[in-house]
């Protein structure tokens, strides 16, 4: 690819980004380098319709100007010298330009760039919602100084330059965030340490959801840092639980989550949901109970009219009173449940709905009905597997020897299918 010229504009375009399982598992599994008996982060992730337009241009001058129209249609504009002490300075003191300066500062300290112009026109995106909307500025900017002065960097290495350009600010993300660098299309992120795993999930149905605009206000600084005390050495069982939400109990719901969207069983997929919700109010928000006990969010899953339309739904990226993910039953549904959370709760809607996978699809089309069955996970059965996973944990730590830590997991399990469920997993989390 050429280096366009001074003064010529390039068109880019960067979703935000729905996280369908596993939040904050992605900062949780990069403790693991400091230590190892913490599990790696999954998270299953997809990039959203709705994002970030804009036009780039490099620039003579060597200064970074910055436009950028907000969803509520108003425009803030700053012009940053590209001086790299001045840079790191505007990252660390916050505030939504702090991420064109982090990333900024990394692009100049790395590669020698010059100036740039970034023109945000367009925001179809909600901010501070939970849909990554300061990692798709991030990402905007890195793809920004790459395509304008021919990096040659993968969107690999677009990522890397959003999240380290990120982690300057105030904001500890995760490297989930960057995932809306790969477009529109689920993909499982796995986070071990610093290594980073990506691949394409398969989908073998469309996913019809719904991004409720809760109209509340979320602290994520704050999210972060009261469920981040809790590593890499937890102490307390409040903490612990916590530990284990994000990391084996995680890894189950994820592992039966793409399980579930493979086979094309979106009823699944939505009690998962449901699941997946229940296990954060209990075990991550009596961590930080001023955001996490979300009220509006609660309301909103919960509300009578909507359910006959959906089958699940839960809270979006750090959780809090800030977006809910609905999973409807079908495209009428989806039409009905915008429908009413918008005339009845007077709340903004947007739907969204994930196509399913050509390979996938083709797959659930041959599944059977007893294929189908064997990816659901009954109350017990996944009692028992996430207790298995925890007593494979305890015993790599010495707390009990092995033998006893299986039987009393098993204990949970109240039939023999449910016993077979939970050595299965336990037996592919001791082999992870």
């Amino acid at each position: 690819m050429q280096c366009p010229q001074h003064g010529e504009f390039l068109e880019l375009f960067v979703p935000g980004r729905l996280c369908l399982f596993g939040e904050h598992s992605d900062w949780a599994g990069s403790y693991r380098k400091l230590n190892k008996d913490l599990r790696p982060g999954q998270t299953i992730v997809v990039g959203t319709q709705a994002g970030l337009s804009a036009r780039v241009r490099r620039l003579e001058r060597p200064v970074l100007v910055v436009r950028s129209t907000k969803n509520d249609g108003s425009v803030e504009l700053s012009e940053l010298p590209m001086d790299a002490d001045i840079l790191a300075e505007e990252a660390a003191a916050g505030g939504f330009f702090s991420y064109a300066a982090g990333v900024a500062y990394k692009m100049l300290v790395d590669f020698g760039v010059g100036g740039l112009e970034v023109d945000n026109y367009q925001t179809s995106l909600p901010l501070k919602k939970g849909l990554s909307s300061s990692a798709a500025f991030c990402v905007l900017m890195a793809r920004a100084f790459n395509r304008s002065y021919n990096l040659r960097l993968t969107t690999r290495g677009e990522m890397e330059y959003a999240y380290q350009g990120e982690r300057l600010t105030p904001s500890q993300c995760g490297k989930m965030d960057q995932g809306c660098a790969f477009g529109q299309v689920p993909v499982l992120m796995t986070y071990n340490g610093d290594l980073l795993g990506v691949r394409p999930a398969c989908l073998g149905a469309p996913l019809h959801l719904v991004l409720v605009d809760l109209r509340a206000s979320k602290n994520t600084v704050l999210i972060l840092r009261s469920l981040q005390e809790a590593f890499p050495h937890p102490v307390g069982p409040q903490q612990q639980a916590a530990v284990e939400l994000f990391g084996p109990i995680n890894e189950l719901l994820v592992g039966r989550a793409l399980q579930a969207m493979e086979a094309g069983d979106v009823e699944h997929v939505g009690r998962l949901m449901r699941k997946a919700q229940h296990e954060f109010d209990l075990r991550a928000a009596p961590l930080c109970p001023s955001e996490l006990t979300s009220p509006v969010l609660h309301r909103v899953l919960e509300y009578p009219p909507i359910q006959e339309h959906i089958f699940g739904g839960k809270g979006v990226g750090s959780q809090g009173d800030g977006t809910a993910q609905l999973l409807c039953r079908d495209a009428d549904g989806q039409a009905a449940v915008c429908s009413i959370l918008t005339q009845e709760l007077g709340l903004d809607c947007m739907a969204f709905t994930v196509p399913a996978t050509a390979a996938a699809a083709n797959g659930a089309v041959e599944a059977t009905a007893n294929g189908a069955a064997e990816h659901q996970l009954t109350e017990p059965a996944f009692a028992a597997a996430a207790a298995a996973a925890l007593a494979a944990a305890a015993e790599r730590e010495g707390q009990q020897p092995a033998a006893v830590a299986v039987h009393r997991a098993l204990d949970s399990a109240k039939d023999l299918e449910d016993k077979k469920e939970a050595r299965k997993v336990q037996a592919q989390m001791q082999q992870a």
